[in-house]
């Protein structure tokens, strides 16, 4: 993958508020199962959880390790780097 496709399936996938959201509670609470970030957001079920880890994790930015029957997600460390280095090519001064 190219750098600028890199760069557009994480801003993609940060473009919706509820994987925002998702991706803040993985990143203040490492390790988190499907069923306890459904539980953090009212409303939503774990499928809806599921589609949205899977939009995360295909872009880059999450990881999931199998624990027994449950999915455990992690933020992928680093996975920010490209964003950062856009903003940097495009600040002002």
């Amino acid at each position: 993958m190219t750098d600028e496709t890199v760069l557009d399936a994480i801003m993609r996938a940060l473009a919706d508020p509820t994987r925002r959201r998702l991706y803040g509670f993985l990143r203040t609470s490492a390790g988190l199962t499907t069923g306890q970030l459904a539980q953090r957001v009212p409303g939503m079920t774990r499928w809806g959880v599921m589609k949205h880890i899977s939009v995360l994790r295909e872009a880059g930015l999450l990881q999931t390790l199998p624990e027994g029957r449950r999915r455990r997600h992690y933020v992928e460390r680093g996975a920010l780097r490209p964003v950062q280095r856009w903003l940097e090519q495009h600040e002002d001064g």
